[in-house]
């Protein structure tokens, strides 16, 4: 398995039914993933801010934890808005950016890659939790997004780190 499937089979027993975002070069493999496990259901949005409010709004709605699903660039810049609006409504919501290759993360610039950048230091000071995502913490960020005062929680995942095997 890839971790992009391990990935995709945790929302499956964690009963994570509905992801709302957009397709780019740096979620593809997660995107996949779960289509192809058909446990949980994502709906595109036309914008990345809407996928984090319709997320949000969700869990108001239906009381069950739905996930962001962004690329990387314009992509987690774009839900930013969405975010906060969870953080100040004290909503629970699980953010996943897919990033560019591990391998241009250390190269001195602004960015790296096409369109990468460290998106979970942007979302630290509006979000619970951001960090990289790490298989073995993903249970420790569910709880701490529900965990009173629920609020968001961004996990950032590169696409190489995708598709390495688990």
């Amino acid at each position: 398995m890839t971790n992009a499937e391990t990935v995709a089979q945790w929302l499956a027993d964690k009963e994570i039914k509905h992801a709302f975002g957009i397709i780019g070069a740096g979620n593809i493999p997660l995107w996949d993933a779960i289509t192809r496990l058909g446990a949980t259901t994502i709906i595109c949005c036309h914008h990345e801010q809407a996928a984090a409010m319709a997320a949000a709004y969700y869990y108001r709605k239906c009381g069950r934890l739905a996930l962001a699903l962004v690329t990387t660039g314009a992509g987690s810049t774009n839900v930013v808005t969405g975010v906060m609006a969870a953080w100040m409504d004290s909503v629970p919501l699980l953010v996943i950016s897919g990033n560019e290759a591990s391998k241009f993360h250390e190269d001195g610039g602004r960015g790296f890659g096409f369109q990468g950048y460290k998106s979970w230091h942007v979302a630290q000071g509006f979000t619970k939790r951001a960090e990289p995502l790490e298989l073995t913490l993903l249970d420790d960020n569910l709880k701490h997004a529900l965990a009173a005062r629920q609020g968001p929680v961004w996990l950032d995942f590169p696409k190489d780190v995708q598709n390495a095997l688990a």
